[in-house]
């Protein structure tokens, strides 16, 4: 064999070497999607359905229980420094999601159809393709399982910087809660509704100050979503009176402004009270007027039984005297 052959087999065999280690054209390839810095959880929702979409897969909707699991884990690793799916008070990501109202589809005692991909990073997560903590296939599988319905998402920052939760998960095909959903809260130590109520704080509704402005300081847990639906309220007006632009990043402590030109409620009457005096004014009497008039004091006739007695005591003394008299003189020894 001359030594032009046997080059060119030697090239050869290094272009089929060189095919046979690299994957054909889009086998394996991630997807290049748009750059983008993630420090809202709408923007993490939007760069995962475009991920979905180019796998040829359907987006997910948003739900609102999603979106507070999702908020609130956020803002629990962001006060903890934890990169950790456990929840406080020993509650699993099943229990809080049947807890927040969603219908989980799947076997709840295994922990039914959901998954959730959590990461920190220092600064906002500049996503340029999947970050690399998400590319193996069970983070991958959160994001582009076509068994999935619903997606929430939470970013919130603290000491360690950015905090991220995505939650994806099945809802029921009726839209109706499992009739597991009962044995699915309590099979674990505690009450499930006393586990949550320590991360997830009630919503108060807070009243018109006097000049019409409505505040609410965020608590643990409460994001945007759940802000606008009890005030009834959107997001975009909410963004809109907060200067917060298209960012649904809010963290715990915040104070923000509700509506504007509200009514201030009735004031209710106290029961129990003691009654205050109503003072009423006199009408003011001139001085002229204020001449006094002597009081006549008209003085009781006097009691005509002790004039009786003494007339009646005069006339037997008289007719006393009057027999002595007679006697005398005819009797005169």
């Amino acid at each position: 064999m001359k030594h032009k052959d046997r080059l060119y087999l030697f090239l050869g065999c290094l272009l089929l070497m060189a095919w046979s280690i690299a994957p054909p054209d889009g086998a394996n390839a991630m997807p290049q999607l748009p750059r983008e810095s993630i420090t809202s959880p709408a923007q993490l929702i939007g760069v995962v359905n475009n991920l979905r979409a180019s796998y040829g897969l359907a987006a997910l909707a948003t739900h609102s229980a999603l979106m507070q699991a999702a908020q609130s884990q956020a803002d629990y690793m962001a006060a903890t420094g934890q990169i950790t799916h456990s929840r406080p008070g020993g509650i699993t990501f099943t229990q809080q999601l049947l807890n927040l109202g969603f219908p989980l589809a799947g076997q709840l005692s295994a922990g039914g159809l959901r998954s959730e991909n959590i990461l920190n990073s220092s600064n906002p997560l500049d996503w340029n393709g999947v970050p690399p903590v998400w590319q193996d296939s069970a983070h991958m599988e959160t994001m582009i399982s076509a068994s999935f319905t619903h997606i929430g998402a939470g970013v919130s920052q603290g000491a360690g910087g950015y905090y991220y939760a995505l939650d994806c998960a099945a809802a029921t095909g009726s839209g109706q809660m499992q009739t597991e959903v009962i044995a699915a809260l309590t099979n674990s130590p505690g009450s499930a509704d006393s586990a949550i109520s320590q991360y997830i704080v009630p919503m108060v509704v807070s009243t018109a100050q006097p000049d019409g402005n409505v505040y609410h300081v965020l608590q643990y847990g409460q994001t945007l979503w759940n802000i606008a639906i009890d005030y009834g309220t959107t997001i975009k007006e909410l963004q809109a009176l907060n200067n917060l632009g298209d960012d649904l990043l809010v963290w715990q402590g915040q104070k923000l402004l509700v509506k504007q030109g509200a009514t201030q409620p009735a004031a209710t009457p106290m029961t129990g009270s003691t009654p205050t005096a109503v003072v009423v004014s006199s009408p003011t009497v001139p001085t002229a007027e204020l001449t006094a008039t002597p009081t006549v004091v008209e003085e009781a006739p006097a009691s005509n039984s002790s004039s009786k007695l003494l007339i009646g005591i005069l006339i037997m003394a008289a007719l006393v005297g009057g027999g002595v008299a007679v006697w005398l003189i005819r009797d005169p020894n």
